[in-house]
């Protein structure tokens, strides 16, 4: 018995000390909670709580509030980028490790903007949001047709329309409002209460723009309509032509330099002459779904679901327009909107199919934070009256208002 029992002390020795020599898994991954554990930690303490992105990446979680963003000054690398996410337990607000999960607890990432405020109504993905200039009128439409109009500044919903159809953009032209539906366009004047519909589109119209005095939208089938911006008491909105020659829906347009751009799901931007309305040339590069296209001083920069961004220039004395710099991301690239901070800095919001926007400063393509939602985020807008606001709308329906901060050495310097 003695022998026995001699054996048996000697096992459970050995196994305690092949515990206590082998590496505490759940320590490694910053999730022991034992005290004292069985297995072996090294330096005899536990990790601090694991960071969600390592000391080397320029955005960090701070030591002194675990959930906020310090900004360093270098870009966000790719290699590290990919679990720079928030957590998706804390999003259904179900996360049991709390300030030790090694995601991200926040909507954003970044210390020059916060959340001013979330404004909840809708209940399917939004399509677009307007903000007349010098209107307290926040207008916002989703993809099944809910038109609402927000107080922005209470964050309270003072108007909402059902217009009975599929809704897929949304902008304004002084106090004109302009919505793409199916088959047409509706016009609606918010102050001198008027409202037209203007036919002409076959299918979805998921893309207008305004440039020339001229209204133009881009339709399912890949036809772009052109309406005159007449006086419309007298005249109306005339339909001046249909400009034909993509093969797909057209997805974007922005009219600069007296020239019209248009994306498309064909994989090509077309360059449309806003007077003659005929095509003046055919821009080949990406090779997938072109799905944004913006003006940036003398450039196009364009996105498309191939995960890249191209900035196109005019780079030959006979006007030929060519890729001057490619910037590539981990997924497929949904939109681009064009913003000043409040610094008065361009910054590039570049919308991607991971949830998430990435914001970059240019020309330099730094990365300066990103925005999360619960679905793509699609519509983007700033408020054009000098308030330091932009406000972005997500497929869940939520409308989320930001508000830039003002570097304080450079606020100093405008005094």
């Amino acid at each position: 018995m003695a022998v026995l029992a001699a054996t048996r002390v000697g096992v459970v020795e050995r196994k305690q000390r092949r515990r206590a020599t082998t590496i505490c898994s759940y320590w490694l991954a910053g999730r022991c909670v034992r005290n004292p554990c069985g297995f072996f930690h090294p330096l005899s303490q536990s990790p601090s709580p694991p960071a969600p992105i390592p000391n080397k990446h320029p955005l960090a979680i701070s030591e002194a509030h675990p959930h906020k963003p310090t900004k360093r000054s270098s870009p966000i690398s790719s290699s590290t980028s990919s679990s720079f996410r928030p957590c998706e337990y804390w999003k259904s607000g179900n996360c049991f490790y709390g300030d030790r999960c090694r995601n991200l607890h926040s909507w954003f990432c970044g210390d020059d903007f916060s959340i001013s405020a979330k404004l909840a109504g809708h209940k399917n993905g939004i399509t677009g949001i307007a903000l007349p200039q010098g209107s307290d009128k926040l207008f916002t439409g989703d993809r099944y047709g809910s038109l609402r109009v927000w107080d922005y500044r209470s964050g309270k919903c003072t108007q909402k329309f059902d217009l009975g159809t599929e809704t897929g953009c949304l902008i304004c032209k002084d106090s004109w409002i302009f919505v793409g539906t199916v088959d047409c366009v509706k016009a609606w004047n918010f102050e001198a209460h008027l409202d037209f519909s203007l036919s002409g589109p076959v299918g979805q119209v998921y893309a207008l723009a305004v440039g020339q005095d001229t209204l133009f939208a881009g339709a399912q089938n890949g036809v772009i309509s052109a309406w005159k911006l007449s006086d419309p008491e007298s005249l109306g909105f005339p339909l001046t032509g249909s400009l034909e020659g993509h093969t797909c829906a057209v997805t974007s347009l922005v009219v600069g330099a007296k020239r019209l751009f248009s994306g498309s799901m064909d994989h090509t931007i077309r360059i449309w002459d806003t007077c003659s309305l005929q095509c003046v040339g055919t821009l080949n590069g990406h090779s997938a779904a072109v799905m944004s296209v913006i003006c940036w001083n003398c450039c196009l920069i364009s996105c498309s679901m191939d995960k890249s961004i191209k900035v196109w220039s005019t780079t030959k004395e006979d006007g030929t327009v060519e890729v001057i710099y490619t910037h590539d991301e981990e997924c497929g690239v949904l939109s681009l909107f064009g913003i000043h901070d409040a610094n008065d800095k361009p910054i590039l919001f570049c919308s991607c199919e991971d949830n998430s926007v990435r914001l970059y400063e240019l020309p330099s393509f730094l990365e300066r934070g990103r925005l999360f939602g619960k679905q793509d985020i699609r519509a983007i807008q700033t408020s054009a009256n000098d308030e330091g606001l932009f406000f972005t709308g997500d497929w869940t329906g939520m409308l989320t208002v930001w508000k830039w901060d003002r570097d304080p050495k450079i606020e100093d310097l405008h005094k």
